[in-house]
């Protein structure tokens, strides 16, 4: 298994400014606002000549180096403002509208601003759960 980081994967992939369990804010395209919350921030190691498949694209390492993906729940496009988002997430009052998805560092950061942080439960991680063990036999991806 990869100790240090290689060159294989960008250096951007490799670094994440949330922790688990943050609820984030972002805006979307028709001006709303969604919770997001990180699930888990998992660190995969990969060696030369293994695979890892990125939005349906299969990569082979060349060098030994390792990977983070982001699990994180979406909440759906609710709330008119960013204050009103603020006040759901720390109430606990948005709505998920995906439970679990895996992604690359710069996906899951991008337009992301902190308002808090719960503890994850047992019951969020189950789609992650499925994922990853989907993942580490290679028959599931990140986006």
């Amino acid at each position: 298994m990869a100790k240090a980081a290689g060159n294989f994967f960008p250096p951007e992939y490799k670094q994440f400014p949330f922790s688990e369990g943050d609820l984030l804010v972002s805006s979307r395209g028709n001006g709303k606002f969604a919770v997001n919350k990180i699930l888990k921030v998992d660190r995969f190691d990969y060696e030369q000549g293994s695979s890892i498949n990125i939005q349906g694209r299969v990569f082979t390492a060349t060098e030994d180096d390792f990977i983070l993906v982001v699990s994180a729940a979406y909440g759906d496009d609710e709330f008119g403002s960013v204050e009103e988002a603020t006040a759901a997430a720390k109430s606990g009052t948005w709505t998920r509208k995906i439970g679990h998805v895996p992604n690359r560092t710069p996906g899951a950061a991008a337009g992301q601003v902190r308002v808090g942080n719960e503890p994850v439960t047992d019951a969020e991680l189950s789609g992650y759960k499925l994922w990853k063990q989907a993942f580490e036999k290679g028959e599931a991806g990140i986006f």
